[in-house]
């Protein structure tokens, strides 16, 4: 399989501040699905802004085998915590149609890409929809679909559970499990990572300290405590 995501060495801090990431270095290969997961204040937010170049600092990432630039950013679906950042126009048809139009893509086949995004998360029936009338869950899965219609290579996902309740979140899971798309995302929540994830790394004080299947490292209660996870 071929590397997604290469991170390697890297660090991050605010000014004179400790710093938030200290020497991360793993890698997500084509197809994987992968969370990196710690308690608020871990550097999980931070490492996602990092990789995509909106901060600054030591070491090296790699995203399809090429340092960051706009040109390989647009090969990337992302989304973070707060959907209505990416749904704004009067239905989710037309949220979703717009990023293609912009591409330069005509309307008729942004619609009919816009409608197919909306179909793999279950939304379909909701494309005249605002998205002001969804529930949180919906909005959440309609920003998975804003970020699908451009058929990215990898999907970034910023605590997708976020203020979800369970039968919520685990409509989201199914939803990201079906994709099929090599997924990066970022979460504390042990069972949406169970059902989503096929490796987890555990992120705490801006450390890496474990990596493994889910099963493995959910195993032992005790570390999970000291984790900060439960």
């Amino acid at each position: 399989m071929k590397p997604v995501v290469e991170v390697r060495d890297l660090w991050f801090g605010f000014d004179r501040q400790a710093p938030v990431l200290r020497g991360i270095s793993f890698c997500v290969e084509e197809g994987e699905r992968v969370a990196v997961m710690g308690p608020n204040g871990a550097g999980k937010s931070t490492l996602l802004w990092r990789l995509l170049g909106l901060y600054k600092g030591p070491g090296e990432v790699k995203l399809f085998g090429e340092p960051v630039r706009p040109a390989v950013l647009a090969r990337l679906g992302v989304v973070f915590q707060n959907p209505e950042d990416m749904l704004f126009m009067p239905s989710l048809e037309a949220d979703l149609a717009l990023p293609l139009i912009n591409r330069g893509i005509g309307r008729a086949e942004a619609s009919a890409r816009a409608q197919e995004a909306l179909r793999l998360v279950g939304l379909e029936q909701h494309a005249r929809r605002s998205a002001s009338s969804l529930s949180l869950g919906e909005r959440k899965r309609a920003a998975i679909a804003a970020a699908l219609v451009t058929q990215p290579e990898l999907l970034i996902l910023d605590e997708p559970t976020a203020e979800l309740d369970g039968r919520a979140a685990r409509l989201l899971a199914d939803t990201v499990v079906r994709m099929g798309v090599t997924t990066l995302l970022t979460t504390h929540d042990l069972t949406f990572a169970d059902r989503v994830a096929r490796r987890v790394l555990i992120l705490v004080g801006g450390v890496l300290v474990a990596e493994g299947a889910p099963a493995e490292v959910f195993s032992v209660p005790s570390r999970l405590e000291a984790w900060g996870l439960i």
